[in-house]
């Protein structure tokens, strides 16, 4: 065997060389495949190949040895061995004689880790503009659109990368003449209108907001939102409120009116061109106590229905309403949304009943609701023209007829039968005089929401049954739109409060943990507290996930540590499933300069893919490198595969073969991998898995920053100065005492603004003024930063101040006057950083 070769030839080769004989020993191996296995010669000669590659008793199930034994051809492969730390790239061909027998394998082993890591990009800020619900352009100053996204192209029906935005939305050879995007680019504002688009008659909301380019060049965001829909429904509720019959009207707990409909101006007899908006709604009442008495009710239940009230008109004359009200909290305030029923007339009718049915008749047939009239035994005795139009019936059909067999659904029949042959037999009912809600039925069978009133009238020796009815379809509608959003806005108030009080609790935590870390030197326990400050800044980031919903902020990009990010994120990602997860990271690995949102949708698409292919379990390998200025990052798993015949259309948008698929998935991760300057290869093989290869610009070179070691951390900065710490919740108040106190400077802590201010004017008083007040945002009573900072803004020279919140605040003007922002929580190095920019070392 060994002639049949030139060792002295083979030795010289960079590429690891070894030949084996048909039990898989080692007949030759060369010095470079030594180097790469790390065990001397002498060692390898005689061995076993996988004893010595893989570490392993057994063969792999993916033995290049057996494969050449069995196909009788050459074959190659790629693998990582993670004992040797590198991935290996290998090519295994059979050595035969002249007759054709297998005389041994010629393998060839080349080390290729530095070509397997680089990947990841542009791809998470195009998920986001392609998947908004919106159109989105990028434009230069001079209105050119540089970037758009799939549906504006459809809605602009043609390419508009390099056309001006006003040629292309709205067909003009000039800019529209109400453009503010002056404003947008000279004083980098966010600008935001709702206007008609004249091209199809639909309305619109643009927002334009200021981007500054990498390169210094200041460009336009737009956004554009269909919002029709919302706009006839906000109209559809304006007209339902101006053109409902029944007066509504809706004020404070002042009683000032903040809105009123025309139906009340009607009913107050005020002109329907007056503006009620800020007038006292106590100047209509006939009694002053009466609008006493009707809100200490109403405070009490929160809601009122059918009750009854006595109202002057402008002309003075006293008018009779059935109001139902509700509370509802609109932000800080409260206000009182009340519908009022003119039933002056049917007052007046039941006292003119008693003299003149033909009175009644006349009062009747004007009135805006159904009135109904039963004799005593149940039976329709008159209907008004209301009623006709409510119920759907001719006067003349329901004559005679049973009032609740023909106008109440077939479920209550016996429950109301029961109850009128109670009324009959006692004369009395305790409905008498109260506001009742129910089901109706029409005359085409459908069932509505009914309000009635309900009286008794004795006319001579006979009784009559009086029944007003309205239909409050209408405002049961209103109710359900103002519960919903009343819902959703307490939600957002909700998030931002759990999310505020939840960093301050973090804050804490977080600081206590990192001062004990630095004061212990036990492995076991630093590792306890190791794992703790994890747990801890997940739920850091939580509550930055709250404090998102409850204000809507835009992601933005930032430096992307890859190992620490994929570690959380993929195990996250597997929890629960039966697939082993193998993430090659090393040390060194510059970070990526993207939105930490987008790069996390891409793993998650490549990831949740991967799992649905091995749905029996399997593995997923993750490894980066770092090569030429990119970050190739390799996701790899041991499934099926994917289909040759459908490889090269898996990055199609809509392209799917899952029978539940969108489509989106890899057409997503492709196309923000280009986006942020990146490439995407695929390498699949049916029953050998599925490799992604992305290569993506780093945000740094290796060696620019340095990232210091877990294992060794960094001395802290000592400073000199003074510090005044204020802050509501006391574990805060001392966990900043003790850490400034470490870094050295001397401490003072208040509870509140007059505590703080109090003690700032004593030092001064001293001669020992402080350097630095750090201030909570908000304290009880009202009395925080602001209103500190309000009071020292004068003061020369003026100590410097630090604004701390768990609150998340938009642009530099939420800051001011304060000099820096510490947002909740913090850790030890960003406070030695804020030390570091305002005090002396």
């Amino acid at each position: 065997m060994k002639n049949s070769f030139v060792p002295e030839i083979l030795d010289l080769l960079p590429d690891g060389v070894m030949v084996l004989d048909g039990e898989g020993r080692v007949l030759y191996a060369n010095q470079a495949l030594s180097s790469i296995l790390k065990v001397p010669l002498p060692r390898i000669i005689g061995a076993r190949c996988y004893e010595l590659l893989h570490r392993s008793k057994t063969r792999p199930p993916f033995c290049m040895h057996m494969r050449v034994n069995i196909e009788g051809h050459p074959c190659m492969d790629e693998f990582y061995e993670d004992h040797l730390g590198c991935w290996l790239w290998a090519y295994a061909a059979p050595v035969k004689d002249e007759e054709g027998n297998l005389l041994g394998i010629f393998h060839i082993f080349r080390d290729i880790t530095a070509e397997k890591k680089h990947l990841l990009g542009n791809h998470l800020f195009v998920k986001i503009v392609e998947t908004l619900p919106g159109f989105f352009y990028l434009s230069d100053h001079d209105y050119r659109i540089l970037a758009a996204n799939r549906r504006f192209k459809e809605w602009v029906e043609e390419e508009p990368i390099g056309k001006r935005c006003y040629e292309v939305i709205y067909r003009q050879k000039e800019p529209c003449s109400w453009c503010r995007q002056e404003e947008v680019f000279r004083e980098g504002k966010t600008i935001q209108w709702e206007a008609i688009n004249p091209r199809d008659g639909r309305w619109y909301l643009a927002i334009n907001t200021p981007f500054d380019s990498p390169t210094g060049e200041r460009l336009k965001i737009s956004l554009i939102f269909d919002i029709h829909e919302r706009k006839l429904l906000e109209e559809k509720l304006r007209r339902l409120f101006e053109d409902n019959p029944a007066g509504l009207v809706v004020t404070d707990l002042e009683g000032r009116i903040l809105m009123a409909n025309r139906a009340l101006k009607r009913l107050l007899q005020v002109p329907e061109e007056a503006d009620l908006r800020g007038q006292e709604v106590q100047q209509f009442y006939r009694e002053p106590r009466e609008r006493e008495n009707f809100l200490k009710i109403l405070l009490e239940k929160g809601e009122i229905s059918g009750y009854e009230i006595h109202l002057r008109d402008r002309s003075g004359g006293e008018r009779t309403f059935l109001v139902s009200s509700r509370v509802f909290r609109q932000g800080p305030r409260l206000e009182i949304w009340s519908s009022l029923q003119d039933i002056t007339p049917l007052k007046r009718m039941e006292l003119a009943l008693a003299e003149s049915e033909a009175r009644f008749r006349t009062l009747a047939e004007n009135a805006p609701l159904a009135v109904i009239l039963m004799d005593e035994n149940g039976r329709i005795t008159y209907f008004n023209p209301a009623a006709e139009k409510i119920f759907g019936y001719q006067e003349r059909e329901v004559l005679g007829k049973d009032l609740h067999l023909t106008l109440a659904p077939s479920e209550y029949h016996e429950a109301y039968l029961q109850s009128f042959a109670r009324v009959k037999r006692t004369g009395k009912s305790r409905l008498v005089g109260k506001r009742l809600e129910f089901k109706a039925r029409r005359r085409d069978g459908s069932l509505f929401p009914v309000e009635v009133y309900f009286s008794i009238i004795q006319v001579g020796k006979k009784r009559f049954y009086l029944g007003i009815v309205q239909d409050i379809s209408e405002r049961k509608l209103l109710e359900e739109e103002r519960v919903q959003l009343e819902k959703h806005r307490a939600l957002e108030l909700l998030a931002g409060g759990v999310a505020h009080d939840f960093n301050n609790l973090l804050t804490s935590l977080l600081g206590n943990l990192e001062l004990l870390s630095r004061t212990v030197e036990d492995p076991r326990v630093l590792e306890v507290l190791s794992r703790c400050e994890k747990v801890a800044q997940r739920a850091k980031n939580l509550a930055r996930d709250l404090l998102t919903f409850s204000r809507g902020d835009i992601p933005q990009p930032k430096e992307v540590i890859i190992k620490d990010f994929l570690k959380e994120l993929v195990s996250f990602l597997v929890h629960g499933s039966s697939v082993r997860v193998h993430l090659e990271i090393p040390e060194g690995i510059p970070p990526l300069r993207m939105d930490s949102s987008h790069f996390a949708q891409m793993i998650q698409n490549l990831v949740l893919n991967a799992l649905e292919a091995m749905p029996q379990g399997g593995d997923i390998f993750i490894q980066a490198e770092y090569q030429d200025g990119e970050v190739v990052l390799v996701i790899r798993d041991t499934g099926p595969g994917i289909p040759r015949e459908v490889q090269s259309r898996i990055f199609e948008p809509g392209f799917t073969t899952k029978p539940a698929g969108t489509g989106l998935g890899l057409a997503v991760v492709k196309s923000v991998v280009e986006r942020y300057g990146g490439k995407i290869e695929v390498f699949s093989f049916p029953g050998k898995g599925t490799t992604f290869r992305i290569r993506l610009p780093a945000a740094e070179k290796p060696g620019e920053k340095e990232i210091p070691s877990p294992e060794t951390p960094i001395e802290p900065q000592k400073f000199s100065g003074r510090v005044l710490v204020m802050d509501d919740e006391e574990p805060i108040r001392l966990l900043l005492a003790e850490a400034l106190g470490y870094l050295g400077v001397e401490v003072e802590t208040a509870e509140n603004g007059p505590e703080a201010l109090a003690k700032y004017e004593k030092a001064l008083s001293e001669g020992r003024p402080f350097d630095l007040l750090l201030l909570d945002l908000t304290v009880p009573g009202g009395k925080g930063a602001r209103w500190v900072a309000e009071r020292l803004k004068d003061r020369q020279p003026r100590p410097r101040l630090i604004l701390s919140t768990g609150y998340s605040l938009e642009g530099s003007e939420a800051i001011e006057p304060f000099d820096g922002l510490l947002r909740k929580p913090y850790t030890l190095e960003e406070l030695t950083e804020l030390l570091r920019r305002h005090l002396r070392s």
